[in-house]
C-alpha cells in the first residue's frame, strides 16, 4: 500500500470532551476536535456531500399517494444508468480488463448497527448513516460521506457504540467476545487494569468491535492513549463502564471504523489495477453477502432466544481465517464461503433473532433463511422492502371476493404485523424468495413462475378465539385462500391455482409496493414501469417540466384501464413514452392495488389483456392475457435473465456496471447456466471476478 493510501486510513482517535469525565454523546465540538470522520484538522481528505438523509432508492420513486399521479415523475439523479448501455454488447468478453474505482466505503446504518454489537429496535439503530436516496441501491459509495449535519446526529448516538461491551454475564444484549475471554476481566473489574490488561483489551476493542481488521501500529498506539488518559481520571472502577463507552466512541469516531478501504495493495498491474489486499478483500465479500464484517459480534437479544451465530471471536470466523492466512484468493475457498453463508435450511431461524417482535414471531416464519446481503438484495431490486412505508391504501378488498371490516384489517395487520404473530407480507416473499434461493435450481425462472407461497396462518384467530379477531382472521384473503390455515409450517405453504398466481411479480407485497391509495389509480404505470427499467433494463425518459401528469378527478369512477386508455394511450404526445410501461402494467389489472385477485372491474370482467411490441428481444413480444402470462414469458426470456444478473452485479459490487466488465458478466451467465441456474454460482463467479477483486487508483 502506497504513503498516500496509509495516510487515508491512520487512525486519528478524537477525544470528545476532556478525559474527567462526562458523556462522549453529549460533548465535543467538531469544529474543534479535529474529527477523523469529516478529514478536519487531520490532513485526511474524506470527500464530503450535501447531506446523507432517509429516503427511497430511485427504484421507489413515484408511489407518492396522489391518486391521480400517473407515476412520471423521473428519477432523480445519481450514478450513470447502467441502463443506458447496449446489453448485448455488454454481454461480450472481448478482453477489456475490468477497471472498477479505488474507494473507502462508509459504512450504512444497519451495518453500524450490527458492527457496534447491537439490534434494531434500540435507539443505536436510529443513527443518520442512510445511503444516499439517490443511489439506486444501498450498496453504492459514491459521494457518501460525514457532512456536518450527518456528524452532528452521528454524535448524538456514538457514545453507545460501546454498550455491548460494558453488559453483564447474565444480561441482555452481552457479547460473547467480552464475557466468555476470560483476558478481558481484568479491564473490566480491576481497579487497575496492568498495562498489558489494557494493551490486551484496546487492541481486543479495536480489532474485534470497530474496525474489525488487525489494527495498525499507529491505531492502536492512538487508542491506548486515549484509554490510559481515560483511566486516569476514573473516579473508581464503579466508572469502568462509562470509560469503555468513551474508548469505543473515540474508536468509532475514526476513518478506520467509519470506512472500509478497497484500495488495493502491492504493485500496479499492466492495466494500473491493485487486487485487494486479503483482508480488504474478505471484508468485501462478506459485508456484501452478509451486510456485516468478518467477525460481528455474537450477541445475546434475549436471555431464552440464546445467541446469535458466531463465538468467542464473532461470526463468520471462516472469513477471518481465509484473510489471515491468505486464501481469501483463492476462487475455491471463496466458492465455499459463498456456498456456507448464502443460506439454507435452519428450523430455528437464528438469522432472526435481531429482527423485531419475539420469538413466537420467529417461529410463524418459513424455515428456510437467507444472508442478510442476500435479503437486501431481492428487497431492493424488486423494490417491496418498504411496503410499510408507503401511503395507505383505501378500500384494499374493493373489486375483489372479499369484503368487510374484518378483511380491512386483517389486511392492514399483514402490513404492520402489529397484532398477533403471523409475519408481514414483506416477510412473506422473503420466505418465498429464501425457499426458491435455498433449492438454488433455476432461480431467476422459479422466482417469476413458482406457485408456492408462503401464506399467513388464521388457526386460533377467529371470532371467540381472540379478541384481535377483526385484524388477524381474514389474513389469507389476500391470497384469495379460503378456509382456516393451521399454525404450522407446512400448513402456510400454499400452490395456488396456476390461473392466480405466478412468481414474484403477482406476490401482494410486490403488487402493493407497486400501486397508489386507490384500486384505479394508475397502478399499472407504477408496476410496468418497474417491468421496463428493473427487469428489462432500460431506461424510461423523464417527464416533460411542462406536463402535468395527472389524470382527471371525472374519471374517478372508471376503471384504471378505462382512464389510462381514453388520457393516455389516445393522446400521441403522452404515449410516446407511456407505450414503454403501460402495455407491460396492463396485464396486472387483474389484481387490484392491495394485490386481492379481481372478481369484477368497475362493472366489467377483470381485464388483464395486452399486445408487446417492440419490446428489447423478439421472444418477448406478442400478445399476453394476465401477469401469469406474462411472467411466465419473462422468465423464458434470456434478455429478462440477463438484465436479472446486471441488477445482482449492481448491488453485490456496489457500482453500475460499464463495458469494461463484459468478460465479469460472462463469467457470472455461464456459471448460472451451467449449474443449471444456481444463484450461488453465479455469485461465486462475480466474487472471483477482476470487477470485484481489483482496483484501480484515483
Amino acid at each position: 500500500m502506497s504513503t498516500i493510501q496509509r495516510s487515508l486510513l491512520l487512525p486519528v482517535l478524537v477525544a470528545l470532551g476532556c478525559p474527567q469525565g462526562g458523556d462522549v454523546a453529549t460533548q465535543g465540538d467538531p469544529s474543534t476536535t479535529g474529527d477523523a470522520a469529516t478529514g478536519a484538522a487531520t490532513g485526511t481528505d474524506v470527500p464530503t456531500t450535501s447531506a446523507s438523509g432517509p429516503g427511497p432508492t430511485s427504484s421507489d420513486t413515484g408511489a407518492t399517494g396522489d391518486t391521480g399521479d400517473t407515476g412520471d415523475t423521473g428519477e432523480p439523479p445519481g450514478e450513470p444508468s447502467g441502463n443506458a448501455l447496449d446489453q448485448n454488447a455488454l454481454f461480450t468478453c472481448d478482453d477489456r480488463p475490468a477497471l472498477p474505482p479505488a474507494d473507502l466505503r462508509l459504512i450504512d446504518r444497519d451495518e453500524w448497527t450490527r458492527s457496534v454489537g447491537t439490534w434494531s429496535g434500540t435507539d443505536l439503530a436510529n443513527n443518520p448513516l442512510y445511503p444516499r436516496a439517490a443511489h439506486r441501491y444501498s450498496t453504492y459509495s459514491d459521494d457518501e460521506a460525514l457532512d456536518p449535519s450527518v456528524l452532528s446526529l452521528y454524535l448524538d448516538v456514538v457514545g453507545g457504540s460501546g454498550t455491548s461491551w460494558t453488559i453483564g454475564k447474565w444480561d441482555v444484549g452481552r457479547v460473547r467476545t467480552v464475557i466468555e475471554d476470560p483476558e478481558c476481566q481484568c479491564f473490566l473489574a480491576d481497579a487497575a487494569p496492568t498495562p498489558e490488561c489494557v494493551d490486551y483489551f484496546v487492541r481486543r476493542y479495536l480489532e474485534f468491535g470497530a474496525v474489525y481488521r488487525p489494527a495498525s501500529d499507529e491505531q492502536f498506539a492512538a487508542l491506548r492513549e486515549f484509554a490510559q488518559s481515560v483511566l486516569a481520571a476514573e473516579a473508581g472502577v464503579e466508572s469502568r463502564p462509562a470509560t469503555i463507552k468513551r474508548i469505543a466512541a473515540a474508536a468509532w469516531m475514526t476513518t478506520a471504523a467509519l470506512y472500509r478501504p478497497e484500495l488495493g495493495e502491492g504493485q500496479p498491474d499492466e492495466h494500473g489495477r491493485l487486487r485487494l489486499g486479503d483482508w480488504e478483500l474478505a471484508q468485501a465479500i462478506a459485508y456484501a453477502l452478509t451486510r456485516a464484517p468478518a467477525g460481528v459480534p455474537s450477541v445475546n437479544r434475549t436471555y431464552e432466544a440464546g445467541f446469535t451465530k458466531g463465538d468467542l471471536d464473532g461470526d463468520l470466523g471462516d472469513f477471518l481465517d481465509a484473510a489471515a492466512d491468505g486464501t481469501i484468493k483463492d476462487p475455491d475457498v471463496v466458492a465455499t464461503l459463498v456456498r456456507a453463508h448464502i443460506g439454507g435450511l435452519d428450523e430455528e431461524r437464528r438469522d432472526l433473532l435481531f429482527e423485531p417482535h419475539d420469538g413466537r414471531w420467529w417461529e410463524n416464519q418459513g424455515e428456510y433463511w437467507m444472508a442478510t446481503g442476500v435479503r437486501a438484495f431481492f428487497r431492493e431490486w424488486l423494490g417491496y422492502g418498504g411496503l410499510a412505508d408507503k401511503p395507505p391504501k383505501v378500500e384494499v378488498a374493493k373489486t375483489s371476493g372479499w369484503m368487510g371490516t374484518a378483511v380491512e384489517f386483517s389486511y392492514e395487520n399483514t402490513i404492520s404485523g402489529i397484532y398477533g404473530y403471523e409475519n408481514t407480507l414483506v416477510t412473506q416473499l422473503d420466505d418465498m424468495i429464501a425457499r426458491i434461493v435455498a433449492g438454488d435450481q433455476d432461480v431467476y425462472r422459479q422466482l417469476l413462475t413458482s406457485r408456492l407461497f408462503y401464506t399467513p396462518a388464521t388457526e386460533g384467530y377467529q371470532e371467540g378465539e381472540s379478541s384481535i379477531w377483526k385484524s388477524t382472521a381474514e389474513m389469507n384473503r389476500v391470497y384469495n385462500v379460503q378456509g382456516v390455515t393451521p399454525q404450522t409450517r407446512e400448513a402456510r405453504w400454499k400452490e395456488l391455482p396456476e390461473n392466480e398466481r405466478a412468481g414474484v411479480l403477482t406476490h401482494p407485497a410486490w403488487l402493493g409496493a407497486h400501486s397508489l391509495s386507490f384500486e384505479n389509480d394508475p397502478n399499472l404505470v407504477h408496476r410496468g414501469k418497474w417491468i421496463r427499467e428493473e427487469l428489462l433494463c432500460q431506461n424510461i425518459p423523464d417527464l416533460p417540466l411542462n406536463v402535468d401528469a395527472m389524470l382527471s378527478e371525472e374519471s374517478r369512477e372508471q376503471s384504471a384501464r378505462q382512464r389510462i386508455s381514453e388520457q393516455i394511450d389516445a393522446d400521441p404526445y403522452c404515449n410516446g413514452c407511456h407505450q414503454m410501461m403501460n402495455p407491460l402494467g396492463y396485464p396486472f389489472e387483474i389484481y387490484n392495488h392491495a394485490g386481492f385477485l379481481r372478481v369484477e372491474d368497475h362493472g366489467g370482467p377483470p381485464n388483464g389483456t395486452s399486445v408487446l411490441a417492440n419490446m428489447p428481444a423478439p421472444e418477448l413480444d406478442g400478445a399476453v392475457t394476465s401477469a401469469i402470462d406474462l411472467s411466465v414469458r419473462l422468465a423464458g426470456s434470456k434478455y429478462a435473465k440477463r438484465c436479472f444478473m446486471r441488477q445482482a452485479f449492481r448491488f453485490f459490487a456496489g457500482r453500475e456496471e460499464t463495458m469494461h466488465d463484459g468478460c465479469t458478466l460472462v463469467a457470472m451467465e455461464t456459471a448460472y447456466d451451467e449449474s443449471g441456474g444456481s444463484f450461488t454460482e453465479l455469485l461465486i463467479a462475480l466474487f472471483n471476478s477482476d470487477s470485484f477483486q481489483y482496483r484501480v487508483p484515483e
